[in-house]
């Protein structure tokens, strides 16, 4: 691929859009009682939008439940790429691909989320040989999910570079717009493709107020518009309501907490590394104490 041919590309992504295989459409419920695991970058590693969709899986499905393990990693991405000076030249940045086997390996998904595409592109203009970089990196994520055992894989395209609109200078969330269409044309059995990017660039260009302050990490509203459109490409109904009324709601906080706990534990249970190596640790009693969080949410939920 060269960027000669990108324009046409691009125009095919736009019309495969509304073919692409976007999640069980008919059941996210289907979810239910299987291992789930989310990997990412920052964005996933903040897991707002992780807390958020858990919190509608669990209020809208009382009499089932969900088993979702979040291990996103600062500055990581799937193409192996990093800035020269990449934070002050410290240290380069880190690839899932360090530790994925052992998340494979440790977790044993049988269901796994992906989302990556922020850090990719290493904040430089599209590149023949960065584009192809990513691509190399979401297909290796699926082949070794694949070999893995992991019966469903659900690739989320990268949210917004938040950009401001009609400001001067180089907007990176061109390249993101590439990766991400690029991405709605992954067509394999069992990878299931959910187009984040186009709705959250069309939500960005109706308000006035930024998702994101820092033009790359969501705040909260912008957490809570992830999981509302990873959700209803599941087939699900969320109510528009704002950030303030869901975390009013204990059950968002008891699942906030759940979310929390187990992926401070299973991130060092995995071990990874990023400026220092942090070595693999036992997971210790990470999973009892879950298991005292998830009957609180249990109990909760009985009362819905």
């Amino acid at each position: 691929m060269t960027l000669k041919t990108l324009p046409g590309i691009l125009s095919t992504c736009l019309a495969a859009v509304l073919f692409v295989s976007v999640a069980h459409a008919d059941d996210p419920a289907a979810l239910a009682g299987k291992r789930v695991v989310v990997v990412g970058d920052s964005i996933t590693q903040a897991g707002g939008y992780v807390s958020f969709a858990s919190y509608y899986l669990e209020k809208q499905n009382p009499d089932k439940q969900f088993d979702i393990i979040s291990v996103g990693l600062s500055s990581e991405t799937v193409s192996g790429l990093s800035e020269p000076n990449h934070a002050g030249g410290r240290f380069p940045r880190p690839c899932l691909f360090e530790r994925f086997g052992r998340v494979l390996e440790k977790t044993k998904p049988e269901v796994i989320f992906m989302c990556y595409g922020m850090n990719d592109g290493i904040y430089l203009p599209l590149d023949d040989e960065r584009f192809a970089a990513f691509q190399n990196g979401v297909n290796q994520f699926i082949d070794q999910s694949k070999a893995a055992g992991v019966k469903e894989i659900y690739i989320i395209t990268p949210p917004i570079f938040d950009f401001p609109p009609g400001e001067a200078g180089f907007n990176y969330d061109t390249v993101l717009t590439a990766y991400a269409q690029w991405e709605t044309t992954i067509k394999q059995p069992g990878v299931h493709v959910i187009d984040l990017h186009t709705p959250m660039s069309k939500a960005r260009e109706a308000r006035t107020e930024v998702f994101s302050k820092d033009r790359i990490h969501p705040g909260d509203e912008g957490h809570l518009f992830m999981a509302r459109t990873i959700l209803q490409s599941l087939g699900m109904n969320i109510p528009e309501e704002s950030v303030a009324t869901v975390k009013a709601d204990t059950l968002y906080k008891q699942v906030d907490t759940l979310r929390r706990h187990r992926s401070s534990g299973w991130m060092n249970h995995i071990g990874y590394t990023r400026e220092k190596t942090v070595e693999p640790q036992p997971l210790g009693d990470t999973e009892t104490k879950a298991a005292e969080l998830r009957k609180a949410i249990d109990e909760l939920k009985s009362s819905l």
